[in-house]
């Protein structure tokens, strides 16, 4: 599972980033913040590989606004946003992570839980 788009969003452009292994089931964590390089753009990253929430803000070079975690069902095509980051808490908007997911892909059926 791999996605690197850029998304419209309320408040601007918005790069997605999906990193996942392939198997039916895939879980880690996520975050939402804005890019270093880039202050003016905010940036979302799911990947499986991260052990900790600031990994990924590391690893991609985003100031980490918060986080949570994301389970995908590859056989049934559904996507279950919860948590939160213990050290940067929840991000801001969690329908917007919602949204985001619901057009980064569009044969997933998307869940706030």
């Amino acid at each position: 599972m791999k996605v690197d788009i850029e998304l419209d969003a309320p408040g601007g452009r918005v790069r997605v980033v999906i990193v996942g292994e392939a198997g039916a089931r895939v879980w880690g964590k996520f975050v939402f913040g804005r890019l270093m390089s880039d202050p003016g753009k905010r940036a979302f990253v799911f990947d499986d590989s991260a052990a900790f929430h600031k990994d990924i803000g590391l690893a991609y070079g985003i100031e980490v606004a918060g986080g949570g975690w994301i389970e995908f069902d590859q056989t049934n095509r559904t996507a279950k946003v919860g948590g939160r980051s213990t050290q940067f808490g929840r991000e801001r908007d969690r329908g917007l992570t919602v949204d985001l997911l619901d057009e980064a892909l569009p044969d997933y059926r998307v869940d706030a839980v």
